[in-house]
């Protein structure tokens, strides 16, 4: 297994070609495969004829976040990989067929609704959660499944609220909750927020404060800055931050963000100041040239994180990181590349337990799939909000001392299980009570 590590880590380079799986179909933006099947009954017709049941994925290689979605696309290529290995669903193979939206919300409804013509029996995607309003949004319309990989916010499970939408992703508000109880271990009578611009981050920030207020009433909010997705620039930021000496800084950005807010954090004294706490934390695609590069700030982020890669005591953890780096030149364990691969699991352990590859028959499968995984068992939807009970992990990115890996693995490491942190029904309809907002219950 070291062999095989040092081999591609030498190898590794950040922003590389998308070398696609021989076993995924790329087609181009409005292409099609030639089916005939109509828009309300492409799944089933697609899923009865031939050899292979397609999924439809909504990628991004063409935005400022392309350079880190081979992350993304490996871990569903691996489930691919591993359910036609093994058989495939009912003996036909299944067949991932892309579309990309550039990581814009205006694309999404149109090729959300190429992959439906195509015959696709559910769809995963969007990748982000800037656009997964808009993805709700066209599911509920086209009362079609889709599961997304993003980390999920309220704009989705309250605002947009749809039965044919799920979430195998992070939850923003079980984030928020895990880096409050952080602050109330260390004792932290203060933070600064700095996020990208989509409804997770402002989640993160919002129920974060919330649950330190419950601890500690006088607990500061020392100020709070939402970025693009492209931004690099983070020195007035940082220099604020330093200013104003939080206990905290509490961060809701990844991928390039995350790149370029530690080396500048490190030529500024960042960390000198305040730690790091948010998620993505151990994930390679955050991580990878930072510690090519001697500049990751070991100990000094913290955060979640779904995918403990480094823990070969889990039986099945070092066979998965292998086969993983495998399905792409220059990767390494990424919990984006989990929740993909998990996700295009649910869609097939629904789609064996059903004969029925409508789009109501998938997302009746969906509504009630129960599977497994190395990291424990029933992983399915909540029924209430439909999202995943995932197993999360709280850890401090450190060295590793045993010289296996050259990036971060997590140490102090906390688990919690889903019900442990994700926001419960009735919270939720307070929530959505607040703020003038309809709380639906997808279980009704």
């Amino acid at each position: 297994m070291k062999k095989v590590i040092s081999v591609i880590m030498a190898s590794a380079i950040l922003c590389g070609t998308f070398s696609g799986c021989t076993t995924a179909t790329s087609l181009p933006s409005g292409s099609s495969s030639g089916s005939n099947a109509t828009a309300s009954t492409a799944g089933s017709k697609a899923a009865s004829s031939g050899n292979t049941i397609k999924i439809g994925v909504l990628t991004d290689r063409s935005s400022a976040a392309a350079a880190t979605v081979k992350w993304a696309e490996a871990g569903a290529e691996l489930a691919q990989k591993e359910i036609n290995d093994a058989g495939g669903i009912k003996g036909k193979k299944i067949e991932l067929v892309y579309r990309d939206t550039a990581s814009d919300s205006a694309n999404v409804a149109q090729k959300s609704t190429e992959l439906k013509s195509e015959g696709v029996i559910a769809i995963l995607g969007p990748k982000s959660d800037g656009e997964a309003p808009a993805g709700a949004q066209w599911a509920e319309t086209n009362k079609f499944p889709m599961v997304t990989p993003c980390t999920m916010s309220t704009r989705v499970t309250i605002e947009n609220a749809s039965r044919y939408m799920f979430s195998c992703g992070f939850s923003a508000w079980a984030i928020a909750r895990m880096n409050a109880k952080a602050a109330q271990k260390i004792g932290a009578k203060s933070a600064f927020f700095i996020g990208n611009d989509g409804g997770a981050s402002g989640d993160s920030r919002d129920f974060f404060y919330k649950d330190c207020e419950k601890f500690d009433s006088g607990f500061k909010n020392l100020g709070s800055n939402q970025v693009s997705n492209s931004s690099t620039e983070f020195s007035n930021i940082i220099s604020s931050v330093v200013n104003k000496k939080p206990s905290m800084l509490i961060g809701a950005v990844a991928g390039p963000n995350f790149v370029s807010l530690v080396n500048q954090g490190n030529q500024f004294g960042l960390f000198k100041t305040c730690d790091y706490y948010g998620w993505y934390t151990t994930d390679t695609s955050n991580t990878l040239s930072l510690s090519q590069s001697n500049a990751y700030p070991y100990g000094h982020v913290h955060g979640v994180i779904v995918w403990p890669f480094w823990k070969d005591d889990i039986n099945g953890n070092e066979k998965l990181v292998k086969d993983y780096m495998s399905m792409r030149e220059g990767i390494m364990p990424s919990d984006m590349g989990y929740t993909w691969y998990i996700g295009i699991k649910a869609i097939a352990e629904a789609a064996k337990s059903t004969s029925d590859y409508s789009a109501e028959g998938m997302t009746a499968a969906l509504t009630k799939v129960k599977f497994s995984t190395i990291y424990g068992s029933d992983i399915g939807f909540r029924d209430f909000d439909h999202v995943m009970t995932h197993t999360y992990y709280y850890v401090t990115a450190n060295k590793d001392t045993s010289g296996k890996w050259t990036v971060p693995i997590g140490t102090d490491i906390t688990v919690y299980k889903g019900a442990d942190v994700l926001p419960t029904k009735a919270e939720m309809e307070s929530y959505a009570k607040e703020h003038n907002y309809k709380f639906t219950d997808l279980s009704k």
